[in-house]
């Protein structure tokens, strides 16, 4: 399932936006990002026009943050794999955003570092 995933990337850091969509393009399957919204409410707009394979969604955020945002991005995208980001702790806030609908939690911290393989990990197991 992880060949020529589209990829939507909701974070309010443009730098991370940046970041992530070098790593995520770089997939050797072809992984691409169709696009990146800044807050929740362009969360939702991208998801519905784009209909990613999978969205990465950061939680905190202004205008609407990530857990508002969860449900409707759902709900325009049924068929994504949608993976919480934070820089909270999973004890903190993951069990949360997995209990609204999430198919994986992945802390900002450890993003860059085997970011590919754990996504690969939450989409097969969400499949």
């Amino acid at each position: 399932m992880t060949e020529s995933l589209s990829v939507l990337i909701v974070d309010d850091s443009e730098d991370l936006r940046e970041l992530l969509s070098m790593v995520i393009e770089r997939h050797p399957d072809g992984w691409r990002v169709v696009a990146t919204a800044a807050e929740g409410q362009q969360g939702i707009e991208q998801a519905r026009s784009n209909q990613p394979d999978l969205v990465l969604l950061d939680i905190a955020m202004p205008v609407m943050d990530g857990m508002q945002a969860l449900p409707r991005i759902r709900e325009a995208a049924p068929d994504a794999v949608v993976v919480m980001l934070s820089g909270y702790p999973f004890s903190t806030a993951g069990q949360g955003a997995l209990d609204a609908g999430a198919h994986g939690y992945l802390e900002k911290s450890d993003l860059v570092k085997g970011l590919i393989p754990r996504l690969e990990r939450i989409i097969d197991s969400s499949t």
